[in-house]
């Protein structure tokens, strides 16, 4: 949608936009229940990412803005929940006090913390976010703080997942002075995950939905088929894409704003270097399961934004997020909206749960967790069945191959699968798409 916004600038183009569901916007989505507004997939942006500021400002959303009304989150550690400092968020903890302070911390624990300044810095290679932050921090730092923060976010093995693709900034301030706790302030060019910190993150007063309704009203210039199937995609003698399937088309360039999955099935004929390198990536089925009770059913009320679970801990959601709470008016004052996430790579498998199994878990984990003895008055699962792409070490190296074998292609990747994963990221991405394209037809002229 990104990228058929700015390429219906030029007016000289035909732009068909063949969407496979009935509706557009891919994850983000929200629900309207009574005087509920209930996230199915992201609930905000990364505000040091500006690209999604950028559109929802040119889309003259400014007035819908919204921060988080808090900056507080906990950890879910040894079956309690404990408050963490805002000091430690940006997992540079140099204020002792915000490390004392933890309480599942031990004394050895801390003292490796403090002696950060005194580990030799890596070669500047790319590693797993465990091991980074345990080489620079400590196990037991790496497990309870980074891994739940950077890699629960993607759903994804802290053993597994790239620092490099994920978190450069980390990478470059250990390159350039040998540690970390020299830094005054945490980083903010890299995707920081935990949607809590004021005022790093913004939403829209009725939802992330107005951004898809009002960029697509915007979309006056562009075919838009909703409901189409495309089977198979070939390349003819005239170098024209046909493109097969409930219905056909015929084009000169070609966005793929798709998984890396289905791309690679899309390129087998027409790049099969691609295709195969796309067939790497590997992706990660999640739910969100949402619930809402009278704010008198939680016995010692909601606060802050929610808590985050290491991968250790013996529960069945990754995370928690208390929206009414977060952010104003998703529920009346006298109600509890709670928001919880399940599912990750190497660990629960919600595509062998049915959504009662999700929600009996979810539900039990909120009398489990926060003591509520009442069945919710509202519930909604939303699934996203092998959605999250897991960007495995060596992930920039692996895209780097693909667009060198797309190079001499009118083809683009765009999306999550690709150079970076957030709302942020993928306008960014179709939007530079659009730009290339524009351009090279201006130069071709």
């Amino acid at each position: 949608m990104s990228a058929a916004f700015d390429l219906q600038r030029d007016g000289n183009h035909q732009i068909t936009l063949i969407e496979s569901s009935n509706r557009l916007g891919g994850k983000i989505i929200t629900h309207y229940h009574d005087d509920l507004i209930v996230e199915g997939g992201p609930d905000s942006v990364f505000t040091s990412k500006p690209a999604a500021v950028e559109l929802m400002e040119e889309l003259g959303l400014e007035s819908e803005f919204v921060e988080p009304i808090g900056s507080g989150f906990s950890l879910y550690v040894g079956g309690k929940l404990h408050v963490v400092p805002r000091a430690m968020a940006s997992l540079i903890p140099s204020a002792s006090s915000a490390l004392e302070s933890l309480g599942f911390l031990s004394s050895a624990a801390r003292k490796r913390i403090r002696s950060e300044g005194e580990v030799p810095k890596g070669a500047g290679d790319d590693e797993s976010i465990a091991s980074f932050f345990r080489r620079r921090f400590g196990s037991r730092f790496s497990k309870t703080l980074a891994e739940p923060l950077l890699a629960g976010i993607h759903a994804g093995d802290a053993e597994i997942l790239s620092m490099k693709a994920l978190y450069p900034t980390y990478i470059g301030m250990e390159q350039k002075n040998g540690k970390l706790t020299t830094e005054a302030h945490p980083p903010t060019s890299g995707s920081h995950p935990h949607p809590a910190r004021k005022p790093g993150f913004l939403t829209l007063r009725s939802g992330l939905q107005k951004l898809v309704d009002v960029l697509q009203d915007q979309l006056s210039r562009v075919d838009i088929r909703l409901n189409t199937r495309i089977d198979t995609i070939t390349k003819d003698d005239a170098g024209v894409f046909q493109l097969a399937g409930s219905d056909n088309f015929e084009a000169d360039i070609l966005i793929f704003a798709i998984p890396g999955s289905s791309a690679a099935n899309y390129l087998k004929t027409i790049s099969p270097k691609a295709g195969d390198l796309l067939a790497k990536i590997r992706y990660a089925s999640t739910a969100v399961v949402t619930v809402a009770y009278p704010l008198a059913a939680f016995p010692k009320g909601l606060h802050d934004n929610g808590f985050l679970v290491p991968a250790d801990e013996k529960i069945d959601i990754t995370g928690c997020t208390f929206s009414s709470t977060k952010w104003p008016g998703r529920a009346p004052a006298n109600m509890g909206l709670v928001r919880m996430f399940m599912g990750r790579d190497g660990g629960m498998n919600v595509d062998t749960f049915s959504d009662d199994d999700l929600l009996g878990k979810a539900i039990k984990t909120v009398e489990d967790v926060l003591h509520v003895k009442e069945k919710p008055s509202f519930t909604q699962v939303d699934r996203w069945s092998q959605a999250m792409p897991q960007y495995a070490i060596g992930h920039t190296d692996l895209m780097d191959g693909i667009e060198e074998a797309l190079s001499e292609l009118p083809i683009y990747l765009v999306g999550g699968s690709y150079r970076g994963t957030g709302i942020p990221d993928c306008i960014r991405q179709g939007r530079q798409a659009a730009f290339r394209i524009l351009e090279k037809i201006e130069k071709a002229a």
